[in-house]
């Protein structure tokens, strides 16, 4: 006797924990990488370094992840181009904003931006929907927004470029994760998540032309020596095997088995996550808002999924 499989939500939620555990590690990844292009390149080379990395990334990507499972390489017809050119062009524009706004923003404002992702998600999904979400989610949304917003302590928002360039970022994922619900509802996830990565990749080859033409732009010796750098090439490798072959297809695989507003407010258990994996690394120390702040997400987190189960007990039970 074969023991029962797990219902496909179930799947899903385990399959998105997963991608949160790696996207806490991916903004670790990413900063090392920021600060390995400002250190080789300073900030008039800023646009090529970023874009550098975002290139190298998803180009290494869309040839590994078709190499390591065939479907991926299957089924590449106009559907799947279609549906990675829309969502490859929200994931370039909310990276590349992430990238910037890294550059210029401490590590507690950044989190409160991004957070705003899950409200964002909430409100476009429900006008979208033409009704607001369930007490479970409103609920859940709140306190998700309020864990990512204070994990890392209170943000000291003064709204300067960065700042906005983030909540830019927030706002554009909050696009992708509708988009990404829509899109592998109709196309298979594999192909679209390797026409996403050749979209991203492309679409990273032409900032990175369009960077090379400023004034002030890094030389091929020092691009040379930006690549040779271990705190750049380490996290380029690492983001683009974990974060984006395996986090990313993950995503695109098991984001449609559940409401995209749920998704959303697993995903914002990635500071949780970043906060850990820096405290193991030794660049936070413990405090209260750390315990606060993930509290409230992970609080946020059972709201949401236990909601909706106690209101299908209670309709049996009337039943």
């Amino acid at each position: 006797m074969t023991p029962p499989s797990l219902p496909r939500p179930g799947r899903a939620v385990l399959a998105l924990l997963l991608v949160t555990v790696l996207w806490g590690w991916t903004f670790l990844w990413m900063k090392q990488a920021t600060g390995a292009v400002d250190a080789a390149l300073g900030p008039a080379g800023a646009v090529a370094g970023v874009s550098l990395f975002m290139t190298l990334r998803f180009g290494l990507a869309a040839l590994l992840l078709p190499l390591l499972v065939p479907p991926a390489r299957r089924h590449l017809d106009g559907a799947a181009w279609r549906g990675g050119l829309i969502l490859g062009a929200l994931l370039l524009a909310g990276f590349l904003l992430q990238m910037f706004g890294l550059r210029g923003v401490s590590p507690p404002v950044s989190a409160f931006l991004t957070s705003l992702y899950v409200l964002f998600t909430a409100l476009l999904h429900a006008a979208h929907a033409r009704r607001a979400p369930g007490w479970p989610l409103f609920l859940g949304v709140l306190l998700a927004t309020f864990g990512g917003a204070y994990i890392s302590g209170p943000p000291q928002v003064s709204f300067d470029a960065p700042e906005w360039l983030t909540v830019a970022c927030a706002a554009i994922f909050a696009v992708h994760i509708l988009a990404t619900d829509a899109v592998t509802r109709r196309v298979r996830p594999l192909p679209v998540s390797t026409t996403t990565f050749a979209w991203v990749a492309l679409g990273s080859a032409l900032v990175f032309a369009a960077g090379m033409l400023r004034d002030g732009a890094p030389s091929a010796s020092a691009l040379l020596g930006l690549l040779r750098r271990p705190d750049f090439w380490a996290p380029l490798l690492l983001s683009s095997t974990l974060a984006t072959v395996v986090a990313l297809t993950l995503m695109n695989q098991f984001q449609r088995d559940l409401p995209p507003v749920r998704a959303a407010i697993l995903y914002a258990l990635e500071p949780v996550w970043a906060s850990i994996f820096s405290i193991a690394l030794g660049r936070e120390t413990p405090n209260l808002w750390l315990f606060a702040g993930g509290a409230a997400l992970l609080l946020g987190n059972l709201v949401a999924e236990l909601g909706p189960w106690l209101k299908n007990q209670r309709s049996a039970a009337a039943g």
